[in-house]
């Protein structure tokens, strides 16, 4: 299995299992960031723009049932099984580098994970411009990779998969400076923290920061080994992961921006 960069077409049979684990944990850190920003107070038009496995844009419904939502993927077969699983949801098959949608159509836009696995992240965030309504909003979250912390093999390991990633592992550091020259304004923001410090039978979450265990720690970072050229690295920090209980910490950071 190779790793799938979202710049091609998910496969469900290769990035369900991953794709579902992760939205079901992020859950944990967005439902109290969601509640500080009023997000139940949202009226309109919402996209969750590239939803994977639907498990969030599910959720989101049901946080604000006020919202009507739409939601959108590149993969066929992941928005195929969207639209069984989560009827309640306009589904389109689309890539957030050009939306299929129209101008100032939505008062909400959600992305996840996204930016950091996509080339030209630029013109997802000028869709995103396009597609919102003056005074709309956007939620924008997603790992930057610039925040691992650990022993040396994991920051080697973590340093030469963003070398060879075909995206900007680090786009969040530059999401900031990016929008404000599109003219958006930060409304809130707040980095959460993942750490493999907690157990592996349920993760404890201790806002912002979810403490998960270390195997399923270690499950959120094993795509790194897929891409060529990765092996050996790869293999000498699940070694060392193993055999020493090597600690981490990553910052997802979450914006929420204003048009």
């Amino acid at each position: 299995m190779s790793e799938n960069l979202y710049t091609q077409k998910i496969s469900i049979h290769d990035e369900m299992p991953r794709l579902s684990a992760q939205a079901n944990l992020f859950r944990l850190l967005l439902d109290p960031f969601l509640d500080s920003v009023h997000f139940s107070e949202e009226k309109g038009k919402a996209l969750d723009a590239g939803a994977g496995p639907g498990i969030l844009a599910s959720f989101l419904l049901k946080k604000n049932p006020n919202l009507h939502w739409s939601a959108c993927d590149i993969s066929e077969e992941m928005v195929q099984y969207c639209k069984l699983s989560y009827p309640k949801i306009d589904w389109k098959v689309s890539d957030v580098r050009a939306l299929d949608y129209p101008d100032n159509t939505f008062d909400f836009i959600f992305n996840s994970m996204v930016l950091i696995h996509i080339k030209d992240p630029e013109k997802a965030l000028k869709e995103f411009y396009r597609v919102l309504k003056p005074g709309g909003k956007i939620l924008i979250t997603c790992p930057n990779d610039k925040t691992f912390t650990g022993p040396p093999v994991l920051q080697e390991m973590v340093a030469k998969h963003a070398q060879i990633h075909p995206a900007d592992r680090y786009v969040m550091e530059r999401v900031p400076s990016l929008m404000k020259d599109l003219g958006f304004t930060l409304d809130a923001r707040t980095d959460f923290i993942a750490t493999n410090e907690g157990n592996d039978d349920k993760p404890q979450l201790v806002y912002p920061t979810i403490h998960l265990g270390m195997m399923t720690g270690w499950s959120m970072m094993s795509f790194m080994g897929h891409p060529e050229g990765m092996a050996d690295v790869y293999s000498r920090c699940q070694s060392e992961y193993m055999s020493n209980r090597v600690r981490f910490t990553l910052k997802i950071e979450t914006h929420l921006y204003r048009k």
